[in-house]
């Protein structure tokens, strides 16, 4: 029994020796320093708390009371309260930090105290704390010791002892002795101003650039405020002195007693209403007319056709008469009446065809100076090729084979690396590489796409410039059958690489100051004047910084599509701007429509169907050669400071829906950022350029992938068509300023169309075939009174006092202006109102 027994007294003392030693060993080494770090944030946040709440009142009835006498009873039932938030020991406390070391200044311990406990928490070391801690412990030092000499020199009574303490007036006397005043006050403001930007950047240079940012960003909010007051100003000067012009002009009415009736004067101003006429013209017709303007006769109907009353109004107003009103038939236009577009609103293109028309010669273009083919030797290529391999090998990467093909400005070198090599080793070594081969910078494609090989991409060390003229004048450009052809430039084998813009079908390019973007634009402009006739191309371009672009105004008899809503040839103006892109989208549905009518998908079958005479116009419709229309902006970024609703939209729109109908866009900006290329506009441009960009974000802003940033700059790019993962490296040939305007001199001296190809206006009204009212929301009514009312046509107006939605006041906002209450889009500005009173609006609606 003894024996039996005897194993399981054993096996309990092991269990229990077990435990001991366990409990000895104690928590694991980590642990503890977890629980400090939670003790020391604790601690921290109780010193903090008695600083920010420290008063010098408590320290002096606390010194009139010894230990002894604080805990007597008489002392504890009078009562004895602080205002220090952690009672008497709180008091104690920020007395020694505020009053005894630096301050108020002093938080910066207890600050500095969470962080490290914040680190001890997470497991992480305290070294990586050390730089910190000493640039905070400056920063406190210096920065009592300042306003020490601030109470020295202004006097005790202008600074509180609480933002200096003992030690902060210690160290002052001690500059304030040694330097003087003057001296102590520049040594003092520059290490508080060296140690602060230690701690915010770790980096003086980055801290007084983003100073110098900030300053200038204040300046120019200053600036454009003082800007905005002054116009405001002024509109006000202007609106009073019209409507002073305008209650003369009344009064004089009133008395010349020529009207009929005082309620017949609608408005100040002389319109024509539902100017839509039926034929046969109605016996009586309804004519609003009022005096000093001449009705847009034009637009009712063509010269010659005009009814015998009509002509008799318009010669009258002429002269200057007042007319007294006509009699008004009761009958509206019905749903379903036939009504024909009117002639200013048709946008088939001229019958001109200019057959004597000759695109440009090559001679237009400067010579290249070299031959792009002796670019770079054999014998630099193999001693290339074999550095490149000794260095890999010297990391443990074997090559086995290296293919040079030398380009441009860049030669591709292909590496076959062993079987056992990783591609994320070579990847690694991209910088060794690069400072190896002494190169400004290298690209990997890792692997090449439908090869077995790696490609490193090294720069010549003595780039050749590639002309225009070397890639215009080439046999595949020459021989392109696209429709819209341009030539991007040489690829790294030395090859010219044409691509069609109808296909891909629109362009987004960005890149950095002079990374040759505005150049690669005049290259695609010239390129398409090199093969295609004016009839079959047309140009709106659109330069927000008024410089780029300005070179091409002398075709604007040729290639230059224009508007009625604006007097600009090249669209500097950002309202222009996005009224022509308003334009383009009316233009867009009439395309539509002709598109529809001839039972075609697309604009190359609609004009060989109409070149083969297969197209019978009608009522509604009449048939034309349609010209592509190719919209360049540059810069996209000012646009969208200016206007980016107005202008994000339609860009949206006619990106999804232009291509088929010949309508293509090239949006250019030095500024990729997410806020310009927002998501709506990057998803409908699936064709990107990128030149040279700042950082790896603005490469993947605009491929979606890095490798922009480490480009050379001066046209070299990354062009990644639609469909294609990879981007191709291309060299932007190079055409100066004075070979575009030799082209565009010789474009402008030939004879061009007698009347420009003109897009729809958008303030035109659009008649329609039925009762305004009938399509007008229901709250257009209560807008336009809430618009007179207030005298500010603004969509946020509306939104606040109808409590609707963004797009529905906007909708009833362009309601308002087809019905005259408010004047067209005036960028950032809220729009003109163009009636005074609700006794007007009345019988306006």
């Amino acid at each position: 029994m003894k024996d039996k027994k005897s194993p399981s007294r054993r096996e309990s003392r092991g269990s229990s020796a077990g435990s001991s030693r366990k409990f000895e060993e104690g928590l694991p080494i980590s642990n503890k320093k977890q629980i400090l770090g939670f003790f020391l944030i604790i601690f921290s946040v109780l010193i903090v708390l008695s600083i920010v709440s420290y008063s010098a009142a408590d320290e002096t009835r606390l010194e009139s009371l010894s230990i002894t006498e604080l805990f007597k009873k008489e002392n504890q039932s009078s009562n004895f309260t602080t205002s220090n938030w952690l009672g008497i020991i709180g008091v104690v406390i920020s007395g020694v930090f505020v009053r005894g070391a630096f301050g108020y200044f002093s938080l910066i311990i207890p600050v500095l105290f969470i962080i490290f406990g914040l680190q001890m928490m997470r497991k992480r070391s305290l070294l990586s704390l050390m730089q910190l801690s000493v640039y905070m412990l400056f920063l406190m030092i210096f920065s009592s010791a300042l306003f020490g000499m601030f109470r020295t020199t202004l006097g005790v009574d202008k600074i509180p002892y609480t933002l200096v303490g003992t030690s902060g007036e210690y160290f002052s006397s001690i500059f304030y002795l040694m330097l003087g005043s003057l001296g102590s006050y520049i040594l003092l403001f520059g290490l508080v101003a060296v140690f602060g930007f230690l701690l915010v950047d770790r980096d003086i240079a980055k801290s007084f650039a983003r100073l110098k940012m900030l300053i200038e960003s204040f300046r120019e909010k200053f600036r454009s405020s003082m800007e905005e007051m002054k116009e405001k100003r002024e509109e006000e000067k202007l609106r009073e002195s019209k409507r002073d012009l305008i209650r003369g002009e009344r009064e004089k009415i009133v008395k010349s007693k020529k009207f009929i009736k005082d309620d017949e004067i609608v408005d100040d101003e002389p319109v024509i209403k539902d100017t839509k006429i039926n034929r046969p013209v109605d016996n009586e017709m309804m004519v609003d007319v009022k005096p000093k303007v001449k009705p847009p006769v034009k637009e009712v109907l063509p010269a010659g056709d005009l009814p015998l009353e009509v002509e008799k109004i318009v010669s009258a107003v002429d002269a200057g008469e007042v007319i007294p009103p006509v009699k008004v038939s009761n009958k509206r236009p019905q749903i379903g009446d036939v009504i024909p577009d009117e002639p200013a609103e048709e946008t088939v293109f001229p019958v001109e065809l200019l057959e004597d028309y000759k695109l440009p010669p090559l001679d237009l273009l400067d010579e290249p100076l070299k031959e792009e083919l002796d670019v770079i030797s054999d014998e630099e290529l193999k001693e290339n090729g074999r550095l490149l391999q000794a260095k890999l090998l010297n990391f443990g990467v074997k090559i086995e084979k290296v293919i040079a093909t030398p380009g441009p400005v860049v030669t591709l070198y292909e590496l076959v690396p062993a079987e056992d090599v990783k591609l994320s080793r070579i990847e690694s070594l991209q910088d060794d590489i690069a400072l190896a081969m002494k190169a400004k910078g290298i690209r990997m494609i890792i692997p090449i796409p439908g090869k077995g090989t790696v490609g490193v991409e090294i720069p010549n060390h003595n780039p050749v410039t590639v002309k225009i003229r070397s890639v215009v004048g080439s046999k595949k450009f020459a021989e392109s059958t696209h429709a819209l052809p341009i030539a991007l430039g040489k690829t790294i084998s030395g090859d010219v690489f044409v691509d069609d813009l109808a296909k891909m079908p629109h362009l987004l390019v960005a890149g950095s100051t002079g990374s040759g973007k505005s150049v690669g634009i005049n290259v695609i402009v010239t390129s398409l004047l090199y093969k295609l006739h004016p009839t079959d191309l047309k140009f709106i371009l659109i330069d927000p910084k008024k410089i780029e672009l300005n070179l091409y105004d002398q075709l604007k008899n040729h290639y230059l599509a224009i508007s009625k809503d604006y007097a600009e040839k090249i669209i500097t103006i950002p309202q222009n701007a996005v009224m022509a892109l308003k334009g383009l989208e009316i233009e867009m549905e009439k395309r539509y429509e002709r598109l529809a009518n001839a039972t075609v998908r697309n604009i190359a079958d609609y004009n060989k169907k109409f070149k083969e005479g297969r197209l019978k116009d009608d009522e509604n419709i009449k048939h034309g050669k349609m010209p592509y229309i190719i919209v360049i902006i540059d810069e996209l970024a000012d646009l969208m400071i200016t206007a980016a609703r107005e202008v994000e939209e339609p860009i949206a729109r006619l990106a999804q829906l232009a291509r088929a109908v010949g309508i293509h866009l090239i949006l250019a900006t030095q500024r990729p950022s997410v806020d310009v290329i927002t998501g709506v506009i990057k998803a409908n441009f699936p064709a990107r350029i990128a030149y040279l960009v700042n950082s790896k974000v603005d490469s993947r802003t605009i491929l979606d992938m890095n490798g922009a940033e480490t480009l050379l700059g001066k046209g070299d790019m990354l062009y990644t068509p639609p469909g294609v993962g990879k981007p191709i490296r291309i060299q932007s040939p190079y055409i100066s300023g004075e070979e575009v305007e030799r082209v565009a001199e010789y474009i402008g001296k030939q004879k061009g169309f007698t009347r420009n190809y003109e897009l729809p206006s958008v303030n035109q009204k659009k008649k329609k075939a039925y009762d305004e009212s009938y399509d007008r929301d229901d709250l257009f009514e209560e807008a336009a009174r809430i618009i007179v009312r207030y005298q500010q046509g603004s969509v946020s107006l509306l939104q606040r006092k109808l409590k609707i939605g963004y797009a529905r006041a906007a909708r009833i906002v362009d309601e308002l202006e087809n019905a005259n209450v408010v004047g067209p889009f005036d960028g950032s500005k809220a729009r003109e109102v163009l009636v005074e009173t609700e006794a007007q609006l009345e019988q306006l609606i």
